[in-house]
């Protein structure tokens, strides 16, 4: 009996450590605002073309999030799909045409963080995306002529802040990219070699369901 309750008695102890440091567990929605930063100007078959960002759009993050803590150190990780719309604009003396980039993304922030009170932090970290789908929408042009080569994966850097309100985690976060979204671009013909970043601010809300 005392070696049952000893072992129960552990037990408890351990279950109890590691709820501490299971912080959080939960699934959160929120907004990208993103833009991809392009400005490129070329000659093709002698005539000149523009191809820009012509502004940025707003698209819907959703997943899940964990959080582990130890004193005041965090180490949250999570999974989100992500949906990024940026309207682009390529154009000539000939044609003035708007396109949408759709993406569909895989995003898993590995963030590092401080809690300066209980239900505060500051996050910092890296981020891998990984592309599932790109979709150009247009009606003014032919996709045969526009393609865009995009790499698998990207690393990016998310830094920013968060708070609890009870089971609810709002976070706002600020990402920049680390690596190349895509290498070239072809147009009329013509490849277009250019280094694409995507910087977005994003604002979650999350459920806790552990707290």
């Amino acid at each position: 009996m005392r070696l049952i309750a000893l072992l129960f008695s552990l037990c408890t102890l351990a279950l109890g450590s590691s709820a501490q440091i299971f912080n959080a567990l939960g699934i959160q929605t929120g907004i990208n605002y993103g833009e991809a930063v392009i400005d490129k100007t070329f000659t093709s078959n002698g005539t000149n073309y523009k191809y820009a960002t012509d502004e940025a759009d707003v698209a819907v993050n959703w997943g899940v999030f964990a959080r582990f803590k130890v004193t005041k150190f965090i180490f949250q990780p999570g999974l989100l799909a992500s949906n990024y719309n940026t309207r682009m604009r390529l154009s000539s003396p000939e044609f003035d045409s708007i396109f949408t980039l759709k993406q569909n993304r895989f995003d898993i922030p590995l963030l590092l963080g401080y809690a300066p009170t209980k239900s505060t932090r500051v996050l910092l970290g890296p981020v891998y995306t990984r592309m599932l789908e790109n979709k150009v929408q247009t009606n003014e042009f032919l996709y045969d002529e526009f393609r865009t080569i995009f790499n698998g994966g990207s690393w990016a850097l998310q830094m920013g802040f968060g708070f609890d309100m009870g089971r609810l985690a709002i976070d706002c976060k600020y990402e920049t990219s680390l690596g190349k979204l895509t290498d070239s671009v072809t147009i009329k013909g013509y490849q277009a070699n250019f280094d694409q970043r995507q910087n977005t601010v994003q604002v979650s809300l999350g459920y806790d369901f552990i707290k």
